[in-house]
């Protein structure tokens, strides 16, 4: 019984993320341990910094893992080699410090090295305060015992639940298609009752936006290789476009509904937008599991229907006297009309390519 629970519960949303999360969290524990034993072996004065290095750098895939490493490598050595040239130059002192730290920050970030900017001017300001009477030799040795951690942490990431690059992207793709089927949802609800949960469209929005920034690096692994996924069986690279797409449709009619001044005109149709909406916000959630899972044969006529329902309703209002209503008022519903059938025919796009790419690989 209690077996049975715990099986269904790790096929939910929040139980595989649950995993997720204690996979990640158990990798970092494996690679600071074991980062923490080779510096103790090696009688290193600071093992410390290995273990940090190694758990700093884990990251859900190799690719990932990799790039976060060599920003940190390089922060570690811009640093180090900074704080050892201003100690001998200026000594340790507040100018020496403010100086060096300004400087290795603002070269760095220019270099567009990100990660690796502030990590450097951290370092670097170790060397000045702590170890100006040896600091190339304390540099070194920071810059070892980082390497040590980065190895440890880029092997674990390798051989203890290895995370594949498309198999984090069809996870992130599922996840987007749930978060964006939810403030579509909310915006649809506003459209026709005039509430707006605005806490909770925002929380969604960053969280859309997070996921559309993981996706993209994602997809760069992918297109390098950094999969075992067959080209033939990978998801389409046209989705990237299209979630990007429907997301910023979906912005579009959240303003929209924002500015409307006039609910008459738009409840003409209400019941044929609302079958829309619904059929809408099942497909996406069909794709969302789909994705992840590596279903294709996906068949969904009733969205098809919901559309033509809703086209063939717009097209009856040319006999309303369109007069009555403001023209600014006309351009905002059809705009988000318009909007919400243009995402139906991207999420049906969308399920043709899982569909042509099974179709392919059997072929």
């Amino acid at each position: 019984m209690v077996l049975s629970q715990l099986i269904r519960w790790a096929t939910t949303p929040k139980g595989m993320s649950t995993i997720l999360l204690g996979k990640m969290a158990l990798k970092m524990a494996i690679a600071s341990a074991i980062s923490l034993i080779i510096a103790q072996g090696l009688q290193w004065e600071y093992p410390f910094y290995a273990v940090i290095a190694a758990i700093i750098v884990m990251s859900s895939t190799h690719g990932s893992t990799l790039k976060l490493s060599i920003q940190r490598l390089i922060g570690t050595a811009i640093g180090a080699i900074a704080g050892a040239i201003f100690a001998i130059a200026l000594g340790s002192n507040s100018w020496s410090l403010g100086l060096c730290v300004f400087l290795t920050i603002f070269f760095t970030s220019y270099w567009k090295l990100n990660e690796a900017a502030k990590l450097a001017g951290y370092v670097a300001a170790i060397v000045i305060l702590s170890h100006s009477q040896s600091p190339w030799l304390y540099a070194w040795h920071r810059y070892l015992e980082t390497f040590l951690g980065i190895a440890v942490a880029l092997l674990v990431n390798n051989f203890i639940f290895p995370a594949r690059a498309d198999t984090e992207l069809r996870r992130y793709l599922s996840q987007t298609l749930v978060h964006l089927e939810q403030f579509y949802r909310l915006v649809i609800d506003c459209a026709f009752t005039g509430n707006y949960d605005r806490p909770s469209i925002d929380v969604l929005k960053l969280t859309i936006i997070n996921s559309l920034v993981a996706e993209r690096e994602l997809w760069q692994e992918v297109r390098q290789g950094r999969t075992n996924e067959p080209i033939e069986t990978r998801v389409n690279e046209a989705w990237e476009f299209l979630i990007r797409r429907i997301w910023e449709h979906i912005l579009t009619m959240e303003h929209t509904v924002l500015a409307r001044q006039q609910d008459t005109f738009w409840q003409i149709l209400s019941p044929q937008i609302n079958q829309l909406a619904l059929e809408t916000q099942n497909t996406m959630l069909i794709l969302a599991t789909a994705v992840e899972s590596y279903q294709s044969h996906l068949a969904l006529p009733d969205i098809e229907v919901a559309i033509t329902n809703a086209t063939e309703k717009l097209n009856q209002l040319k006999e309303v006297q369109q007069a009555d209503y403001s023209m600014d008022e006309l351009l905002r519903f059809f705009t988000f009309f318009y909007t919400i059938e243009e995402i139906g025919r991207k999420l049906q796009k969308m399920a043709t390519m899982l569909n042509y790419s099974a179709l392919h690989n059997r072929v």
